[in-house]
């Protein structure tokens, strides 16, 4: 009876899984696009003004049955990126709160393990924390970030008064190797390593990471591999994730995308 219940526990939770993720993708690729479209949108207002709407605007308003449908359109354009990352936002919540749900009763019927809450709103709300560290978590580092930054400038700065002071050649030379080799810590070479664990181009943007991650994880989960030991593999792909993060993917981009 326990196996019963637990298979239907982990095939429900999964059929959610499923259908939110489809519904999130929809929603993020939507919200994008017409984030396109209201930048190019503005970016017209912007250079065009008032011709933009004499030239272009009136006369499509004229051309349709009463003008309502381009205003309409034009009006989703402005507004629906907002609708769009609020939807996607509170789908994330969701998908997370019933598939924890579904998912940790599953693993109690078929594996003994011991359920962490009785209800789906408690599920919500150790979300809403996970996503309020998250964020502390961001700050923090952007915080050491601009203060390593300052740092940077400030030593540029002592550096090249004394090359002014004291000639051209140790300024240059600290700059081109000292100064330069120091600040990067060894990132690059951490970053590659973590994109290369998961599989994935150093070119790949964060959503194709996050997605080679996700079927990584399932994939080599130790609880889906009971005939041999994933653990040491799970977590290093889960250490991968975690360095990842859309902070460390912008830094790399800005430093090396264009090498």
């Amino acid at each position: 009876m326990n196996k019963l219940y637990g298979n239907f526990f982990k095939y429900v939770g999964t059929a959610i899984d499923y259908v939110l993720e489809f519904f999130i993708a929809v929603f993020s690729l939507l919200t994008e696009l017409f984030r396109s479209f209201r930048s190019l949108l503005l970016s017209l207002l912007f250079f065009g003004g008032c011709l933009f709407f004499f030239i272009f605007l009136i006369p499509l308003s004229f051309s349709s049955r009463g003008g309502g449908n381009w205003g309409g359109i034009l009006l989703l354009i402005l507004i629906f990126p907002v609708i769009g990352s609020f939807a996607v936002s509170r789908l994330k919540y969701v998908q997370y709160m019933v598939t924890e749900y579904f998912y940790e009763r599953a693993d109690y019927y078929l594996l003994g393990k011991d359920i962490t809450y009785d209800t789906m709103g408690d599920y919500g709300r150790r979300y809403q924390r996970k996503i309020e560290e998250e964020r502390r978590r961001q700050e923090a580092a952007r915080a050491r970030m601009e203060e390593e930054l300052f740092r940077q400038r400030f030593e540029a700065f002592f550096n090249q008064a004394n090359y002014y002071g004291q000639g051209a050649g140790d300024y240059g030379s600290y700059n081109q190797s000292g100064y330069q080799g120091s600040y990067d810590g060894g990132f690059k070479e951490k970053y590659e390593a973590a994109i290369h664990r998961l599989g994935v181009d150093v070119t790949a943007d964060k959503y194709e990471i996050r997605l080679a991650y996700k079927k990584l994880a399932k994939k080599y989960h130790p609880d889906l591999n009971p005939e041999e030991d994933t653990t040491q593999l799970f977590q290093e792909i889960n250490a991968a994730n975690d360095f990842l993060s859309d902070e460390n993917i912008a830094r790399y981009k800005a430093a090396y995308g264009k090498q």
